[in-house]
């Protein structure tokens, strides 16, 4: 299961994989994940198990994973306690996204070859 994850597993890591493998699978265009609100270790955790999985993912698309616990900090210090978690926090967890980015991340011609050979 998932270390960012404390609750009822739903599925094994093995299976997890094959799930990431199956919908890789049925892709005919490059794709990236988008982090839709979760965590950042959650989304980090996520893009492992997909490189663990042998997907070749283009990239990611996600915001609130890397800078949703600094809304509360604006909201109780304003912008320079923004400011100062964004260079502390934010760059932490923009750091871990990056890393694990290179580790698994692939261009998006390696598996499709070019833009010609995509299909429309």
């Amino acid at each position: 299961g998932a270390d960012s994850y404390g609750g009822q597993k739903a599925y094994t890591l093995e299976e997890a994989k094959g799930f990431y493998r199956k919908a890789a699978d049925a892709a005919t265009k490059p794709f990236i994940y988008l982090s839709a609100g979760v965590s950042n270790a959650e989304f980090c955790e996520n893009l492992e198990v997909a490189a663990a999985a042998g997907v070749d993912y283009a990239g990611v698309l996600c915001g609130r994973a890397t800078w949703a616990k600094g809304v509360p900090v604006f909201a109780k210090g304003g912008a320079e306690a923004l400011r100062n978690w964004l260079q502390d926090e934010g760059l932490r967890n923009i750091s871990a996204l990056n890393a694990v980015l290179a580790k698994g991340a692939k261009p998006w011609f390696s598996k499709y070859g070019g833009r010609s050979l995509i299909n429309s």
